[in-house]
């Protein structure tokens, strides 16, 4: 700088990293004229302030320009700058704030002397860093396999305790369905590009900052750790987790401290309303008495309600003997609390980078009379998490880095003795008209006049039962060291992980009998009669407990070598797991993988991918398999034929390559032939016997993992200014084999029994999936849309089934989750429909409303070989999801459709449901949806006629936020406050036409804890 201002007639000065030039004072009085001029043009407005990104983090190096000039200047570390504005600047003083991975904005400084600026991210920025497999990290523009990423503000969106449950209708490829709302049991199953196999284990693999992580660690994550989500979907990328990577890859990276970061303080409380939007409705007490009278008769029976007894249900002139009782009001509450409150901390300190979080959820459960459930046993029914995590980054030496990471939580489920699941099962099957909730003495009732005892009082088991207590206890670190080794190679590094992470359950169940009266009217004296079913008992305590331990060993050698236009990088990494469960033999993992990529002129890709890993659970020679994929990509519209196509940018992608899934299912060890005791002979002149041992299985020596062989070709495309709207589409094959299958077509005649399952299935998956954005801003106003859809069907092309006598009973050639059932036609609609259709003998006789059954091979009856291939699985074929939103300075809007197709659920109503108000009479006989009600073999059959539409659309997520203008902090001391209002399952339409339970959760005929709509407020505070 000395040299720079020598002889101009300049000083100048450094304070806090910030040079100021000015003029020589002195300078300017010994010496008018020219340098005088000078002077006078240094008579300079000074704009200063700050330049941070959309989470106020500062954003160093940004480039501030006064417009129309060559004048500019750029940001510290910290995000400060300086500018001068000459004094004899003539019109609008605008300032252009850009930085690479930001939109570059203008804001007029007329008037201003301090002038803070928000960067949002640049949209479609292809040289974001996007961490694809074993922590690899590669920008987005050379990426060549096939993934998608969330970022953190969108998983936020959701006021969700499990974060699976947000991740519905947000990435392509990704299908989800949940299945019950369970507080801290409610998380959605995930399936990459869908099923690719009949085998036990459809889950994808969780990798959490670079390690291979247990499902819970990923459902029970706190959102606000979480920088991003990524799915790998492809074997570009899964293929270096071997026989793990089959069914695709969950990539999280948690949040960390920057560089040069003051202490950020980032606080958010949450307050939310949890409510079942559907639940079964029941017919009235009379309307169920007529049901079962009209069962009494179709069955041969006398009538249980006489003409009298109908009269009383219906008047409820005794609701004691004749009870008319809505189990669910009585049991249920409309709504339950939650609360999320959440504490971020980080930054950075000399050569430490830091980032802290804790967090506490709670969820509390639709189950009425907690005052009484907490006198009798001083705990509530709920659900408690507590969530830690600390991520530190030391630069130990200007060659060493290390990372020491820590997280854990803590989890306590308390609920009734009996459990939830059968909670709704009893009031699902429990009849208005079977009891009373109390009787006239103030008893647990236990009958009435219509049905002897057989389910406990729900009121009693909710209040009176015992209780549980589950608690999870999980911790888990890392500790990672990263060495330049440059001074042997330039661009060498090498890196070790080691992990180690501990689960720790204990379940204790406290339970008791409670005493339970049947109200049998009153004596000829008027005196009440009551006979007691079940007698109070003291609470008896048992309990379950498990310990999981895990450790986790890599080394790693990265490299990396640019020259000229072309760009070459690679790693090579060992690694070993071992994890112990309880007190069985360790689980084990050990392998080797690498990665090359090069690339030239920043344009043309390619990558290779291989690992060789194994696990202890094969045959000794059968261990270790290889994994090799390859992809490549070509970003077209950099070259010179496309500079007046109109496209922004396109890149066409293809990828090949082969993973595995040692999660076969069955006991482990199937190579082993065991015995176990049994039978015997008997020796001896004065025989007696002697126990004998059996064989109790015949080991498969050649028993190995799911090998499946991956293929994806896809392209990604952008056009507009500032790239607004974006296009990824990919088709995707998986032909998967060595599935593990029953060996089903070994015939009995051969005389062995107990058969090892055999690695004979092949299941083809294919599909499509895309992604649709567009982004548009003026001014202060900006418009978002994100359209996602997917598509996976899948085909079994071999199953080990014996081969059936009739060829349309063959499962080969259907999807997975198809299995053979009878196919309804409708009902009998009367006596001579009977006698001129097939003969249906699976009751003594067949009355009009039985259900009647295709004859299939119109063989004149009706019998096993008349079914054929029905679908019987809810996971969609289709799975979509639209998002749209809108920011207007600090207001912002956004909402999330999501829909889903292709799923099909059996799903029976209960004999107390409003459905069966459709059951068959003659008179209803047209439009009847239900059989006549009767004891009937024939009317209970696996047929069509349980099968559902599970298709959808929901208002899945919507949010309406604020962000209070900073000005109006500064007398606080608080950088932002953002409230906000969200909400989660707000509104669905499907095509279920018993509306007892939401289209996902049917995987049971009894109706489940309700999935539930959440409504929320919170205020999110940064200082």
């Amino acid at each position: 700088m000395r040299i720079l201002v020598e002889n101009k007639g300049l000083q100048w000065s450094l304070e806090e990293g910030i040079v100021t030039i000015f003029a020589d004072q002195k300078e300017s009085r010994n010496h008018p004229g020219p340098r005088h001029a000078i002077a006078e043009d240094l008579q300079e407005k000074v704009i200063f302030g700050k330049v941070s990104d959309e989470s106020r983090r500062p954003v160093a190096g940004a480039t501030i320009q006064l417009k129309g000039t060559d004048r500019q200047t750029k940001t510290d570390d910290e995000g400060n700058y300086r500018i001068l504005i000459p004094a004899n600047f003539s019109g609008t003083a605008v300032l252009v704030f850009s930085s690479i991975g930001f939109e570059t904005i203008e804001t007029n400084v007329n008037n201003k002397g301090s002038t803070d600026v928000s960067l949002k991210p640049a949209i479609g920025d292809m040289d974001e860093v996007v961490v694809v497999g074993m922590n690899f990290r590669q920008t987005k523009r050379s990426v060549t396999g096939a993934m998608a990423t969330i970022e953190t503000k969108a998983l936020k969106q959701s006021p969700v305790a499990n974060l699976n449950n947000a991740l519905a209708g947000r990435l392509p490829g990704l299908i989800t369905v949940q299945s019950s709302g369970q507080p801290g049991q409610d998380a959605a199953a995930m399936y990459i590009r869908g099923v690719g196999t009949y085998g036990p284990n459809r889950a994808p693999l969780v990798v959490i900052d670079g390690l291979p992580r247990g499902q819970g660690n990923f459902s029970q994550i706190d959102p606000n750790e979480v920088e991003s989500i990524s799915i790998l979907k492809d074997a570009s990328s899964s293929a270096l987790y071997g026989i793990q990577g089959a069914n695709g890859v969950i990539v999280v990276t948690t949040k960390r401290g920057s560089s040069s970061q003051k202490p950020n303080i980032d606080f958010t409380t949450q307050q939310a309303i949890q409510s079942p939007y559907r639940l079964p409705q029941n017919m009235s007490g009379y309307d169920i008495a007529k049901y079962w009278n009209e069962w009494d008769i179709n069955s041969d029976l006398l009538p249980r309600f006489s003409e009298q007894a109908l009269e009383i249900v219906r008047t409820g002139a005794d609701p004691y003997l004749y009870p008319d009782v809505n189990w669910f009001d009585e049991i249920l509450k409309s709504s339950s609390p939650q609360s999320h409150y959440n504490l971020n901390i980080s930054g950075s300190s000399n050569r430490v980078r830091y980032f802290a979080s804790g967090s506490y959820i709670n969820q509390g459960t639709l189950l009425k009379h907690d005052d009484e459930f907490f006198d009798n046993y001083g705990v509530k029914s709920k659900f408690d998490r507590y969530n830690f995590r600390s991520n530190l980054d030391i630069e130990a030496t200007s060659l060493l880095s290390i990372q020491i990471d820590l997280a854990g939580r803590l989890e306590n489920r308390v609920g009734p003795g009996s459990g939830f699941e059968s909670i709704f099962s009893h009031l699902t099957n429990m009849s208005p008209v079977a009891l009373p909730v109390f009787n006239p003495d103030g008893s647990l009732g236990a009958a009435s006049n219509v049905e002897i005892p057989y389910y406990q009082n729900p009121y009693g088991s909710v209040t009176r039962g015992g209780y549980y207590t589950n608690t999870t206890n999980v911790m888990y670190g890392t500790l990672s060291a990263k060495h330049d080794l440059g001074f042997l190679a330039n661009g060498l590094d090498a890196q070790m992980f080691f992990s180690f992470e501990n689960n720790n359950y204990k379940g204790t169940s406290r339970l008791q009998q409670f005493d339970m009266f049947w109200y049998r009217g009153a004596d000829q004296q008027g005196a009440p009669i009551y006979q007691q079913t079940d007698v109070g008992t003291r609470l008896t305590t048992s309990g379950t407990s498990a310990i999981e331990r895990s450790n986790y060993l890599d080394f790693r050698l990265n490299y990396r070598k640019n020259w000229n236009e072309h760009n070459f990088s690679a790693q090579v990494l060992a690694n070993r797991t071992l994890r112990v469960l309880n007190d069985e033999l360790p689980y084990a993992y050990q392998g080797i993988s690498g990665r090359l990529t090069y690339n030239f002129k920043n344009r043309y890709f390619v990558e290779t991918n291989m690992g060789f890993n194994g696990s202890e659970n094969f045959p000794p020679t059968r261990r270790y398999g290889f994994f090799p994929s390859v992809s490549a990509g070509w970003i077209v519209s950099d070259e010179p034929f496309m500079e007046v196509s109109g496209i922004n940018y396109l890149k066409v992608r293809g990828s090949y390559g082969v993973a595995g899934n040692d999660q076969v299912g069955g006991n482990r060890w199937l190579y082993i032939s065991d015995y176990a005791p049994g039978g015997g002979f008997s020796f001896g002149e004065s025989p007696s016997g002697r126990p004998g041992y059996n064989e109790n299985r015949v080991g498969n020596r050649f028993v190995t993992w799911e090998r499946s062989q991956k293929s994806n070709v896809g392209f990604e495309v952008s056009i507009l200014p500032k790239d607004a709207l974006q296009l990824t589409f990919d088709v995707f094959r998986e032909y998967r084999a060595n599935i593990l299958t029953a060996p089903g077509s070994v015939p009995d005649y051969v005389g062995i029994g107990n058969l090892a399952p055999r690695n004979t299935g092949v299941v083809l998956n294919r599909g499509f999936e895309g992604e649709l954005r567009f982004n548009k801003s003026w001014n202060d106003v900006r418009i978002f849309s994100n359209l996602m859809f997917t598509y996976a069907r899948n085909k079994v092309l071999q199953n080990d089934q014996p081969t059936p006598m009739y060829g349309y009973q063959n499962l080969v050639g259907y999807e997975v989750g198809y299995t053979i059932w009878y196919k309804a036609l409708g009902f009998f609609n009367s006596e001579d429909e009977i006698l001129n259709s097939a003969i249906q003998n699976f009751d003594s006789k067949t009355i009009p409303g039985d259900v009647k059954y295709m004859d299939v091979n119109s063989d004149g009856v009706i019998n096993a070989y008349d079914r054929v291939p029905m679908q019987v699985q809810n996971i969609p074929r289709y799975m979509g999801g639209l998002s749209i939103g809108a920011t207007y300075k600090g207001f912002d809007i956004s909402l999330l459709l999501n829909g889903a197709m292709g799923g099909t659920a059996d799903m029976v109503p209960s004999s107390r449901d409003i459905a069966q108000l459709q059951r068959w009479t003659s008179e209803s006989a047209e439009n009847a949806r239900l059989p006549a009600p009767r004891r009937s073999e024939n009317n209970a059959l696996y047929s069509s006629l349980l099968l559902h539409n599970t298709d959808y659309i929901k208002l899945r997520n919507m949010e309406l936020g604020y962000e209070i203008p900073p000005q109006w902090l500064k007398s606080v001391k608080l950088s932002a406050v953002r409230v906000f209002v969200n909400g989660q399952n707000l509104a669905v339409w499907d095509k279920l036409w018993i509306k007892d339970r939401d289209p996902e959760a049917t995987s049971s005929w009894d109706v489940p804890y309700p999935i539930q709509r959440i409504v929320n407020f919170g205020v999110n505070i940064k200082l």
